[in-house]
């Protein structure tokens, strides 16, 4: 029997795979059997051999061949194709296959199989297959000599061991990371043999991927990737190497922030790998890797634990300890976040578990992951000097390795443990430490990374402010408002601007103007600053019994809590959860961030359904949302008619204008209301200088469509998002803006013709000679574009494009506007103007307006805001938009949009100021009785300079 090369396809640095060191003795085991003809110690060394190398094809290839002698050709096929599987492109594997069809009377297929083996080999003498040959003669008693004959002939004929031994260098070469420049060279001139391996041309970009990831180049190294992919689609024979290759995207991915990308991929790879039948370290990998990418996920933390559990199994299997801590520093992980006295008890014995592995295994990187957890037992059972020992020590492990972003976490995580006891001092050093790290991660990162990262971390900024906050820090709270959100648009403003301080902001302000800065810390737990030209103060608030009634009031009612449980609902620390009775350790504990964000939709319903059944609530929702957010400022607001406000987190999703004050009055009442995405942005468009004599407006209105419902959508479930989400990207990397079949697959496509858009842009049309105005067919996607190459765009003051608008929250990319749809298309493009060609217009405008449905909402990123049509105007050039919350009625729109031009147009008014004064029309009954609700005067939001 030929000396069997073992082949581990592995990256390093990027997976782990903990193996015990005795290949050797285990083979000589098997050997032993071999030459002494003891089928008893073949099969035992073969057994060993998957048992401890399970990952390598040495241990199913003579598992095989064992099996072959012992006369079961069932399993001997089994476990050829394990073998096979792990590696393709050497000759053992197609030596048993060879074995087993002449065994089964198909000798074409082992004639064929012979072929493929002499191929790969290296050996100069067919001698030792003879002897592999003579010994399945010996033990089946079957004469094996026109077997022998036959790959006599295919041997003298067909083998080219130089040629061979040169493959062999390149392709393995090549996979362990070593550049081969000949590999399509050599990979041709297999293909050009008479017996043809069609395996061979689909392994090479496998090949070509690990090399190019070893000289760093990250895209070519997806591009060979997914070429891989497609030439071995539905391919039986390469499950592990297509299993393998999805992993390494998704390890890409992730390292890249790309999460959603890389859950897809790791699902795609655990899929591929389901139908191979045996454990083995990669699956222990990927399913590690996929716990890993689900850390991400704050919805799927249950998915999350149940891989935990299967990565448990997987370890038992493979009777791994390594892997066990990990399964269980998970599983201790999960139960940890619980809340629950139970649970947390049974976290720390999970995590005592991954402990104790931890030091048995003396891996380095384990103990930190592991401490990461088992510092928070320590402070819970009140050893905070343990902690802060234990969290150092690992953070400077981290640190010494560059690895910031592990050591940026754990420092983060030691802030809360000081936060929650009130040391705020302490609380302060820690997360500064934390941010220091984060801003040397973020400083490696283009700016969609630095996005995907900010919303991950974004908790350690809030916890900073909050210490600022309890420490009345205003000057570092301000600067790390700031810091916090925005920062995705700065980067695409390409802005070099200094981060805003106080100064800056009061600067910017006029006598009459405030500028209130949001922060949410714990869900509905409110921090201010509140800025005016020559004052700067920290207000608070934080109204949990209010904020845990209207939970109970109303939220709670969809739960369905049987009556007899109401006299135990009537406490606050006790919520109904899974069927059963929760009683929590503190009020603030019952308040979750799915509670507040409950509210935040609820209103948002209320106020766009306008149902008079519903007033009362809706009052009562608009008058908390005062409560809240203004009267903290009450005092400051009686002074102050001018109001800009820079939002935060789902305060983004609200009309502050709408607010109910306590004398009953709505907010835009007594104030003129604005916003900002933060100051560094207002003070990046501030310095903007457009030239005065640009012509009044440019409008677009009054498309024409395809009928609604042409399009059915194929989108069914969230991964199926993702996947559409994953092809934008990859478009948009390539600088293609075409999402036709993106779109289509989301049922984008027909819509109802709105008569009112057109008699808007029509009116805008008669209120100045230089008004320009694009309706019907001519307004397209292609003209608007021509517009804009031409530089007419550049032309204009203010742009109103009047059509149907839509967001998405699942795939930002795609909010946009919708375009006339010609029958025959309208050439390169799709009719949808989205938000990454939005970006790269070239505008001189003073205002966008969208008249639309929805513009004024989309993703909303933890530390920056909402990244949507709002940002994608702002960095095409116009220093401000009006765009809707929710669907805006034809009416309505109608109204403000003829006021508002009117006045901006011929009168030159101050838009902010007009708009407020459209509002409170609107509330007087100006238009009539019916139009007083915020429905349809509230939706529009000017936002910017």
């Amino acid at each position: 029997m030929k000396s069997v090369v073992v082949i581990i396809m592995l990256f390093v640095g990027l997976c782990s795979f903990a193996q015990p060191n005795n290949f050797n003795d285990y083979y000589a085991v098997f050997m032993e059997g071999y030459n002494n003809k003891n089928l008893t110690k073949m099969k035992e060394g073969s057994e060993l051999l998957m048992l401890n190398f399970p990952d390598e094809f040495a241990g199913y290839y003579l598992s095989s061949y064992y099996h072959i002698c012992s006369g079961n050709l069932k399993q001997a096929q089994i476990e050829s194709n394990k073998a096979l599987s792990i590696q393709p492109l050497l000759p053992y594997s197609y030596f048993t296959q060879a074995y087993i069809y002449f065994l089964s009377n198909n000798i074409a297929e082992a004639e064929k199989n012979l072929n493929f083996a002499v191929q790969f080999n290296t050996e100069k003498s067919p001698d030792a297959i003879f002897k592999d040959m003579d010994v399945i003669g010996y033990f089946l008693g079957k004469d094996i000599s026109s077997l022998k004959g036959k790959y006599s002939k295919i041997f003298h004929t067909h083998n080219n061991p130089d040629l061979a031994l040169q493959f062999d260098q390149c392709f393995n070469g090549a996979i362990k990371g070593t550049a081969c420049d000949k590999i399509d060279q050599l990979a041709a001139k297999y293909n050009a043999m008479q017996t043809v391996n069609p395996l061979i041309l689909k392994l090479v970009p496998l090949a070509k991927a690990t090399s190019f990831y070893s000289k760093g180049n990250i895209t070519e190294c997806k591009k060979q990737f997914e070429t891989f992919l497609t030439l071995s689609k539905g391919n039986s024979a390469l499950y592990w190497q297509r299993s393998y290759a999805y992993w390494f995207l998704s390890i890409l991915k992730k390292k890249s922030y790309d999460e959603r990308g890389a859950l897809l991929e790791i699902n795609s790879a655990l899929e591929e790998y389901k139908n191979l039948g045996f454990v083995s370290y990669q699956l222990a990998n990927m399913q590690l890797h996929k716990i890993h990418v689900l850390d991400n996920f704050g919805d799927k933390e249950q998915e999350k634990l149940q891989m935990a559990f299967q990565l448990e199994q997987t370890a038992n299997s493979l009777n791994n300890d390594y892997y066990k801590a990990k399964a269980y520093n998970s599983i201790g992980a999960y139960y940890l976040m619980s809340g629950s006295q139970s649970e947390i008890s049974k976290s720390g014995e999970y995590l005592t578990k991954a402990y104790n592995l931890a030091q048995k295994v003396k891996d380095v990187y384990l103990t930190r992951e592991v401490n990461s957890n088992y510092i928070i037992i320590k402070a819970r059972q009140g050893l905070y000097s343990d902690a802060q020992r234990i969290t150092e020590e690992t953070a400077q492990g981290y640190i010494k390795d560059k690895i910031y972003d592990q050591a940026q976490n754990l420092y983060n995580n030691l802030a809360f443990i000081y936060y929650n006891r009130k040391d705020y001092g302490n609380a302060i050093i820690q997360f500064e430490k934390s941010i220091a790290l984060a801003e040397k991660v973020k400083s490696n990162l283009n700016a969609k990374q630095k996005l995907e990262y900010m919303n991950d971390i974004s908790g350690v900024y809030t916890g900073l402010i909050m210490s600022y906050k309890q420490t009345n820090n205003i000057q570092k709270l301000f600067q790390l408002q700031e810091q916090s959100r925005s920062g995705y648009l700065k980067d695409q403003l390409n802005s070099t601007t200094s981060i805003a301080s106080i100064s800056d902001a009061q600067k910017l302000l006029k006598p009459d103007e405030v500028l209130l800065t949001y922060t949410i810390g714990e869900p509905g737990e409110v921090i201010i600053t509140a800025i005016t030209k020559d004052k700067a103060e920290i207000r608070y608030n934080y109204p949990i019994n209010e904020l845990l009634r209207l939970k109970k009031t109303y939220t709670n009612r969809v739960k369905k809590i049987p009556a007899k449980l109401n006299p135990y609902m009537n406490d606050l620390q006790v919520d109904y959860q899974d069927g059963q009775l929760v009683r929590y350790a503190t009020k603030q504990a019952a308040y979750k961030k799915e509670d507040f964000v409950t509210l935040v939709e609820w209103t948002r319903q209320l106020l766009e359904s306008a149902n008079p059944q519903l007033q009362n609530v809706q009052n009562d929702f608009l008058r908390f949302w005062y409560d809240l957010t203004l009267q903290p400022v009450q005092d400051i607001l009686a002074k102050y008619p001018k109001v800009i406000i820079s939002s935060s987190s789902e305060l983004n999703y609200l009309p502050f204008e709408a607010f109910l004050s306590p004398k009953n009055q709505y907010f835009v009442s007594s104030h003129d209301v604005r916003y900002i995405p933060n100051t560094t942005i207002w003070k990046i468009i501030a310095n903007r200088n457009y030239t005065t004599n640009r012509k009044s407006v440019l409008a677009f209105g009054g498309a024409k469509y395809q009928p609604s419902g042409n399009v059915k959508p194929t989108v069914r479930g969230i991964e199926d998002f993702y996947k559409v989400s994953d092809a934008v990207n990859k478009k948009i990397s390539q600088g293609i803006y075409n999402f036709k079949p993106e779109l289509e697959a989301l049922g984008f496509g027909g819509a109802n013709y709105l008569e009112g858009t057109l008699k808007e842009v029509e009116f805008v049309g008669t209120l100045s000679s230089d008004i320009k105005v694009y309706k019907g067919f001519d307004m397209s996607e292609s003209n608007f574009k021509k517009a804009n190459a031409s530089g007419e765009l550049k032309e204009y003051k203010n742009l109103l494009i009047s059509t149907h608008g839509f967001t998405s929250d699942i795939i930002p990319e795609f909010s946009g506007v919708m375009f006339s749809q010609p029958n025959g298309g309208d050439g390169r493009e799709d009719a949808f103007l989205l938000a990454p060609e939005i970006a790269n217009l070239n505008l001189n405008a003073d205002l966008v307006i969208l008249s639309a449905c929805d513009t004024g909402i989309g993703k909303l990123y933890g530390g920056e805001g909402i990244n949507g049509l709002n940002s994608a105007f702002l960095v095409a050039g116009s220093n401000a938009t009006m765009l809707s919350l929710w669907p805006v009625s034809d009416a309505g729109t109608a109204l403000t949009m003829q006021n508002l031009f009117k006045k901006v147009v011929q009168k030159n008014a101050n838009t902010v100021e007009t708009l407020n004064q459209i509002k409170r029309s609107f509330i007087n009954g100006d238009f009539g009785e019916v139009y007083k609700h915020p429905q349809f005067w509230a939706p529009f939001l000017y936002n910017g300079r």
